[in-house]
């Protein structure tokens, strides 16, 4: 009967040290990053839409709008901004993410020919989807002068 208890006390002691050591071994859950940290990069044009209608797309050789090759959102500072447009024009200024993670804003844009055509220096985007490591889609809040005053959707991808 001392054997028996002994044992059983024995096997008792094993399993609740085995159930302890992994239950103390499981890895922390990884942070996943905030829209803020995965925005702040250098962006560039994959597709563009005004207004629906495909105006680029990367690799194509029948683009209508062949300059978003050039296209790039610079947003790797923490706040400040830059900008090249379709047209080789390159604005610098600052970007402010909403509250809500669903906007970003370009403010006070300029270069030594001015604003952004139509602008005053503002251009207001609405984050379309979820952001990732490597993509981005935006959409204009407004029309843009530049693009015929239509709505201009951007898949951005990094790099």
């Amino acid at each position: 009967m001392k054997i028996i208890t002994g044992a059983l006390i024995c096997l008792v002691s094993v399993v609740m040290w085995s159930c302890g050591s992994s239950s103390g071994s499981d890895p922390a859950p990884t942070p996943q990053p905030t829209v803020s940290q995965l925005i702040s990069k250098s962006w560039s044009a994959s597709n563009v839409s005004w207004d629906g209608v495909a105006q680029y797309s990367k690799g194509a050789t029948t683009n209508l709008v062949s300059g978003y090759s050039q296209f790039k959102l610079d947003l790797s500072s923490t706040t400040a901004a830059s900008l090249t447009e379709f047209d080789g024009r390159k604005f610098t200024g600052t970007y402010t993410l909403s509250t809500d993670n669903k906007k970003i804003t370009l403010n006070g844009l300029t270069s030594s020919e001015g604003a952004p055509s139509g602008t005053n220096g503002t251009i207001e985007f609405n984050i379309v989807g979820t952001p990732s490591a490597s993509a981005l889609s935006l959409e204009t809040s407004t029309t843009y002068i530049k693009a015929s005053n239509k709505k201009v959707s951007l898949s951005l991808v990094n790099p």
